[in-house]
């Protein structure tokens, strides 16, 4: 994906400023933590040419530069005091009332561990439609496993998990009509017959969603890179540690390794 733009920064920096001390936050700081949000990688991450920062680390710098939350009104720009080693930006009530009706995309864009580029793609689509704001609409794993859960079955998000869940069993069924666990290669239809045929759970490697409002066939076939048949034992190790999720090759490793 290409680097970082300013605008991919507005929504994470004005909850960084909310969420700062007298609701302000320097430019050190903020370069830090957004560091910490996008952990940029690839031409993000290189430093630009003749200088010390990375191409991020000047984008951040850029906003200063190039006044953006100024031009928007969403936060002012206050110049170093005394005893001070930098300036600092000041969330402004405009900026508030942004990110407050943006607030449930960005929790859920920083509290499900996306990578730097589904950062970047979403919190550029928020900013193109900052004038209607839009939600996240999630697609729970969890629902996927329980199909037959009667007071799920008119629920939203049941319907969206359970499409991308019979798209994503007939994507990884073989041609022999056989789907197997990615990481130990289990088999219901083998141990269980008939009762077992089709059966699978199916793991989002990284959080699926869409805006509302997004193509839902996109979103899928976008999905469907990113999902994984597991059987249930399989699905509970990678997910045993809440905030440490086995990627695929750390699951096969350790049950290589037993």
């Amino acid at each position: 994906m290409s680097r970082i733009k300013e605008e991919q920064l507005i929504l994470p920096s004005l909850y960084l400023m909310e969420n700062s001390q007298n609701k302000t936050i320097s430019i050190t700081e903020l370069k830090n933590n957004l560091i910490a949000i996008f952990k940029p990688t690839g031409e993000d991450a290189e430093l630009a040419k003749g200088r010390k920062d990375s191409f991020f680390t000047q984008k951040v710098r850029n906003l200063k530069s190039h006044n953006t939350f100024e031009n928007l009104g969403l936060a002012i720009y206050q110049p170093k005091q005394m005893g001070e080693r930098s300036g600092s930006f000041k969330i402004t009530k405009y900026g508030k009332k942004y990110l407050d009706e943006n607030i449930t995309i960005v929790n859920y864009l920083l509290n499900n561990n996306l990578d730097s580029n589904k950062l970047k793609e979403a919190f550029g689509k928020a900013h193109i439609n900052r004038n209607k704001p839009q939600e996240i609409e999630s697609f729970d794993e969890n629902l996927m496993i329980y199909e037959g859960t009667q007071e799920l079955i008119n629920t939203q998000k049941y319907k969206r998990s359970k499409l991308l869940r019979d798209k994503a069993i007939k994507y990884f069924t073989d041609a022999d009509g056989k789907i197997k666990c990615c990481g130990c290669g289990f088999d219901f239809e083998e141990v269980y017959g008939e009762k077992g045929k089709g059966y699978i759970e199916i793991h989002h490697q990284k959080p699926v969603f869409q805006f509302d409002g997004d193509d839902m066939k996109q979103t899928i076939n976008d999905a469907l890179k990113n999902l994984i048949p597991l059987c249930a034992n399989c699905h509970r190790m990678v997910h045993r540690s809440k905030n440490d999720l086995l990627s695929l090759t750390e699951l096969k490793k350790i049950i290589f390794k037993n």
